[in-house]
């Protein structure tokens, strides 16, 4: 897998959790993902996918500002700043954030295996 691969799947997991498509996600995340979000909060895959399935998540809007993607043989790690905004648990939400996400080689098979949001100043 090459950086341009990379920025692929970035942006297919965009378009996925805009359309809070879970088929896609499943796809895209692994089986054992570790999502550590802006609150310190851990998430599991099942986690993530039922926030998308029952509606406890939607965003409905996620713009790149930034990315670096650096890939390491069998695993890449990639920096995006986004602004994003939508309801969390009915509730708005809107601003930016910075994601670090691995994305490794599973069976060959690229995915998610690790995550960390943090809030990003303006």
């Amino acid at each position: 897998m090459d950086e341009a691969g990379i920025r692929e799947l970035e942006e297919r997991l965009k378009k996925a959790m805009v359309a809070s498509d879970v088929d896609a996600l499943d796809a895209l995340l692994a089986d054992d993902l570790s999502f550590v979000d802006a609150t310190g909060k851990v998430w599991t895959k099942a986690d993530d996918l039922n926030g998308h399935r029952y509606g406890m998540q939607r965003i409905e809007k996620l713009d790149v500002e930034d990315q670096s993607v650096r890939v390491y043989g069998g695993f890449a790690v990639v920096v995006t700043r986004v602004a994003i905004s939508g309801t969390f648990a009915g509730a708005p939400f809107a601003g930016s954030l910075r994601y670090t996400r691995t994305w490794g080689e599973i069976g060959g098979t690229w995915r998610v295996v690790a995550a960390q949001c943090g809030l990003a100043p303006f």
